[in-house]
């Protein structure tokens, strides 16, 4: 198992370890967020994912977002519908502050009582969070997505209405929201990739939530259950009790 002391992991994934993101690791590293990279838990399109070790020995997740195989057009027109977020014109000013909303979304989630990774830290392009799986193993496993794992499908899709409905209650969209995002953790529903999310007050916010709710209601009629967008939508915006 790699490990960031071996100039020989960096080789290994060298697609995904510029000289900046290497930076930030070793700034992660003295700021005592984790101890050292262990083995790839996803390797995807515009981000991998790494388990690592802290000075405790607890197991966290740190996800790197790729800046040579990124979807710049997209990306830009998500932030371009936050008003949190300053206009950025380069790739790395992008990818920075791509991931720096993901875990400004996370952070807001979780403080909100939604069912995410715990967010620990940001640098650059580089996201620290909590570890979602069973962490004792070597290597660690983490918890599978939904789409392969749903073998109870009333009660996970209960749990996942609750977190949107927790999550809009912080003002967020999802915004990307399907059974490819949302992991089953030992039966509960943990909702990931929260960097498309979007304010509500955004003008896009209303569409975005209706895609993700036919998303949520195509997943789980197709496991057989019945729902129809309008019910899942009521029930989401419903005041807290």
């Amino acid at each position: 198992m790699g490990n960031t002391t071996n100039k020989d992991f960096f080789k290994v994934y060298k697609n995904v370890f510029d000289h900046k993101a290497v930076d930030a690791i070793w700034w992660l590293i003295t700021h005592k967020k984790f101890e050292g990279l262990e083995a790839p838990i996803k390797i995807g399109k515009e981000s991998n994912i790494f388990s690592a070790l802290t000075k405790n020995n607890e197991r966290v997740a740190v996800k790197i977002f790729r800046v040579n195989s990124s979807s710049f057009f997209q990306m830009h027109k998500y932030l371009a519908m936050d008003t949190r977020f300053r206009k950025v014109g380069s790739n790395r000013g992008t990818i920075t502050t791509w991931a720096k909303r993901e875990f400004l979304n996370l952070k807001k989630a979780y403080e909100m009582g939604v069912k995410v990774p715990n967010p620990i830290a940001v640098r650059d392009n580089i996201i620290v969070m909590g570890f979602i799986g069973d962490k004792h193993p070597e290597p660690p496993y983490a918890a599978p997505l939904l789409k392969d794992s749903c073998d109870n499908p009333e009660e996970l899709y209960k749990g996942v209405i609750e977190n949107i409905r927790l999550l809009y209650t912080a003002k967020i969209i999802h915004g990307d929201l399907s059974e490819f995002n949302i992991l089953n953790d030992n039966g509960k529903p943990v909702i990931i990739d929260l960097s498309h999310g979007t304010p509500i007050s955004s003008n896009a916010a209303p569409e975005m939530l209706e895609r993700d709710v036919a998303n949520i209601c195509r997943f789980f009629n197709k496991k057989g259950m019945k729902l129809t967008p309008q019910e899942v939508l009521k029930e989401i915006k419903r005041p807290n009790n």
